[in-house]
Parts: C-alpha cells; structure tokens; sequence
C-alpha cells in the first residue's frame, strides 16, 4: 500500500498538464509545491462493470509504483489512467513498462 503522502486524494486538471498515451494506459503529469511525489489511478466502468476486475487493476499499478517508489524524484502529481488492454496484462509486463515510461519522462532518477 502506498504511504499516505503519496497518495494523491483530489485530482484537478491544470493549464501545464503534461499528457502521455501508452497501449495500456494514460499519464497525466503536473508539477505540485511539495518534496514528494503523489500518485493516483483510475479504472473506470468502461474498463469492466465488476468492481472485482477494476480493484485487481488498480493493485498491479499500485504494485508496480511501490517496488520503485525509492527511486521517484519529487515534486510531482501522476494519475494513470488505465485502459482496457491493462486488464488483461501480466504484471511483470505492467511493470517494466512503467519504469520504461518513468525513464522517459524523466520521473525516475
């Protein structure tokens, strides 16, 4: 489970919004005024009707984000929002092509 600080409750979208489209989902990042960096995830209905399907989705991204959560420079607002492809996935999958999107946008150190 992520730390509290890490967690981002509220999700607004701002003017400098950057917007990333991967096959198995969406990343939206926004600079905020703190050290940390918070995380968000959205599943939506469209996805699957069985919230049992949208929670196992949200748990693999959760997993993927705190195995390198060391490694995440500060000072950042990231949703993910999932699409359809993302269900089905294996996590190793998910996973390694988080942290390959993370280098490219120059979240990980």
């Amino acid at each position: 489970m992520l730390k509290k600080q890490n967690r981002l409750s509220k999700i607004t979208k701002k003017k400098g919004d950057k917007l990333f489209t991967f096959p198995l989902f969406n990343l939206r990042i926004s600079d905020n005024e703190e050290e940390v960096t918070r995380f968000a995830f959205i599943v939506s209905k469209k996805i699957d009707k069985r919230a049992v399907v949208r929670n196992r989705t949200k748990r693999v991204l959760r997993k993927a984000i705190e195995e390198m959560a060391g490694k995440v420079n500060g000072g950042k607002n990231i949703v993910i929002v999932s699409k359809k492809n993302l269900e089905t996935s294996q996590k190793e999958t998910v996973a390694n092509l988080l942290e390959g999107v993370f280098k490219k946008t120059g979240i990980i150190k």
